[in-house]
Parts: C-alpha cells; sequence; structure tokens
C-alpha cells in the first residue's frame, strides 16, 4: 500500500481546514447592517415602494427584473405587512453574507369598505397576529453596503 490515500485524505482535510479559515467571524457591525439591510427591505415592502424595494437588492440578484414583476403584482393583489422578528447573521465571506430571518408576515384586506378597519390597517403597528416563518438569506456587499440578494430555504412556520 503506498502512501498516497493519506496524503490525499490530509490534502482534503487541510482544504476543508483553510476554507473555514477564509470566512469571517461576524461582527457586531456586519450583525447590525444585515438587519438593517433586510428592515429596510421589510419596510418598502410595507409602504409598497417598488422602486426602494428594489435598491435594498443586490444588482447581481438573479431573476431581478422577475422579481420586481412579481412583487409589483403581490403588491397589486394583496396588502401585506412584513415584520422583522429576528435576524441571525450565521456566515460572512466578504462580499456574501448569510443570515436565518424569522418575519411575521400579516395579510390585510386590501378591500375592507370598513373605515375604522382600514384606518387601523394603515396607521396601527397594533396588527392582528400574522403567519411567522423563518428562512435563510444570503446577502451581497455592493459599494459598501449589504443588499438582499436571494432566498436559499424553503420558508417553514415557525410557532410562536
Amino acid at each position: 500500500m503506498t502512501a498516497f490515500p493519506s496524503r490525499t485524505i490530509a490534502l482534503a482535510l487541510g482544504t476543508a481546514v483553510a476554507g473555514a479559515c477564509f470566512a469571517d467571524p461576524p461582527t457586531p457591525r456586519d450583525r447590525q447592517l444585515i438587519a438593517q439591510a433586510m428592515q429596510v427591505n421589510f419596510d418598502a415592502c410595507n409602504r409598497e415602494a417598488i422602486d426602494d424595494v428594489m435598491k435594498s437588492c443586490a444588482e447581481a440578484m438573479p431573476d431581478r427584473e422577475k422579481f420586481r414583476r412579481e412583487t409589483l403584482a403581490t403588491f397589486a393583489e394583496k396588502d401585506i405587512h412584513y415584520s422583522l422578528v429576528e435576524c441571525e447573521v450565521l456566515d460572512v465571506r466578504m462580499p456574501w453574507a448569510k443570515a436565518r430571518i424569522v418575519q411575521d408576515t400579516h395579510v390585510l384586506d386590501r378591500d375592507s369598505r370598513d373605515v375604522d378597519r382600514a384606518a387601523f390597517r394603515n396607521s396601527s403597528a397594533l396588527l392582528p397576529e400574522g403567519e411567522r416563518v423563518e428562512y435563510i438569506n444570503t446577502f451581497k456587499r455592493e459599494n459598501g453596503t449589504w443588499k438582499l440578494y436571494l432566498i436559499i430555504s424553503e420558508m417553514r412556520p415557525v410557532k410562536r
């Protein structure tokens, strides 16, 4: 038996360790800025401000124009309010980051004729209980700013 297999194993192990070393630990500043990027996106969605939504997304985002069209269609169909519950930064490998996002999603009745309900919907932060989900989102740092890039997991329901 030759020494080749052990060298291969040592090389593979060395490569795996070196790859892990290149991951930057998330700094408190990166955690803050990535959570802010997510909040900026939610705020823009809540205002149905498509230009601001798109500014919160990376220019390199796959299917960017399709995402824009689908977001506009959602704005036309439903009145949705998004709340960021948690943003846990999992990994930073410049210019990329990965975070676990927990959000509440409230679908509100756009067609309500009830004036009190419409006023509540448009002015209150006290929203009825909505759906809570978690997922993994990736971010890209472009021109010094963290931007949303792509959701890379299924959205899973989370109990409150």
